[in-house]
């Protein structure tokens, strides 16, 4: 799917609210806000009061190349094997989101209250030093459509989305990434009836429906090359996720990617349809926070984004602990999911934690964006490394570290 030209985003009702691409399956809890039922179109709501006091904490030093060791703590342990220091000390490591400036505002880009699901559900959305207006989209797509008409300062998408926007040349880098500890929620589906699909190799002349320009494309082609083939190995249909399941039931393709709980769903409602194969550990399993490059030359939008990040950090520690709660409130309550099915769903993608960008997910998100450019998807071979910034990865590990 080529980049399109830019449009006004859009608002979208319940009625999408069946699935946002890639990076709301697994630790998916947006749906859980009871606030997200009619919406009205094209204008964005501010949902979040600025506070007029800046952050208490010290400020990061931004001036000098930071560390994308997610592991290494902005302050050092105190030496305990000094004379005198025999009892060990337990020093805490300090969180240095910098002041954040009166009367800042962030536009924020959302998939269906996403961010602002998990900042209210851990409580980390009280007393913000700066006004949140948040944008909703669906999928990452949409969200770049925003992006390139300087809607939105910065949003979350999944990592291929990303490759994209850096192919198609628009001025953004992921700043923060955040993952589902286990596997990926995607899959390869069969239409119902169809026995003779068992694996990957079995799609080569077969029809397979999904969206491109996403992580299901990702996994597709993943998913083929681990055979030997490609792409063009395949008769492609370009559907957007949600209508995948009737497409795969009226017999339009003989097999799907698929995500959960999505998957869920369709199997239930026609046993005659298996998946078939699990995706392997992809790029896609983690969502990225992405900004424009002007906020973060923008000394307040950039201790904005330090600020969301660190309360973001918080609330995932905090929703590690509650995996039955958002599992009920998501996949029982939003989409009729056994709470025996909830739980493993919950268990299968496991806790949600923060990654350093790009980290371990450099070298497999520069073989995903070369698979694009074989297939044509993008123009060219690009190099993924310039599509990051990691100047806040030391406060990542800070905070991540602190009690």
């Amino acid at each position: 799917m080529r980049i399109p030209a830019a449009t006004r985003h859009q608002r979208y009702g319940r009625r999408v609210r069946l699935i946002s691409l890639t990076v709301l399956v697994g630790t998916f809890v947006a749906s859980c806000s009871s606030d997200a039922s009619t919406r009205a179109t094209d204008a964005p709501t501010t949902t979040v009061a600025a506070a007029s006091t800046a952050a208490t904490t010290a400020p990061i030093d931004t001036a000098s190349p930071p560390s994308t060791d997610a592991t290494t703590a902005s302050s050092a342990a105190p030496d305990t094997s000094a004379p005198g220091n025999s009892t060990p000390v337990t020093s805490a490591v300090p969180v240095t989101a910098p002041p954040v400036p009166a009367g800042v505002t962030l536009r924020l880009g959302d998939q269906l209250d996403y961010l602002k699901t998990v900042l209210s559900l851990s409580g980390q959305d009280q007393n913000l030093p700066y006004t949140i207006d948040y944008s909703a989209f669906l999928g990452g797509p949409a969200m770049l459509q925003a992006f390139q008409a300087g809607a939105i300062d910065a949003g979350f998408i999944g990592t291929t989305p990303l490759i994209f926007a850096q192919a198609a040349g628009q001025s953004l880098v992921g700043i923060a990434g955040w993952r589902a500890s286990k596997g990926s929620s995607y899959s390869l589906v069969t239409a119902p009836g169809h026995d003779d699909i068992t694996g990957w190799a079995d799609l080569k002349g077969k029809t397979v429906a999904f969206q491109k320009g996403t992580a299901a494309e990702a996994v597709l082609l993943e998913g083929l090359d681990s055979v030997g083939l490609s792409e063009s190995d395949v008769t492609t249909v370009d559907i957007p996720t949600v209508n995948l399941n009737a497409t795969l039931e009226g017999g339009s393709a003989d097999a799907g990617i698929q995500t959960e709980p999505l998957t869920s769903g369709y199997l239930a409602a026609d046993p005659t349809a298996n998946s078939v194969v699990k995706a392997e550990e992809l790029p896609d399993r983690s969502s990225i926070l992405i900004s424009t490059k002007d906020a973060l030359d923008d000394a307040g939008k950039e201790a904005a984004l330090a600020d969301l990040i660190t309360r973001l950090v918080k609330a995932y520690t905090y929703l590690q602990d509650h995996q039955d709660e958002v599992a009920n409130a998501v996949y029982v309550k939003t989409y009729g999911l056994s709470p025996e099915r909830a739980a493993q769903l919950s268990t299968e993608s496991g806790p949600t934690e923060f990654v350093a960008v790009p980290g371990d997910l450099l070298e497999p998100q520069q073989h995903l964006a070369d698979l694009f450019a074989e297939a044509g998807q993008i123009p060219a071979k690009i190099d993924v490394s310039s599509s990051f910034d990691s100047r806040f990865n030391d406060l990542v590990a800070a905070t991540k570290a602190a009690p």
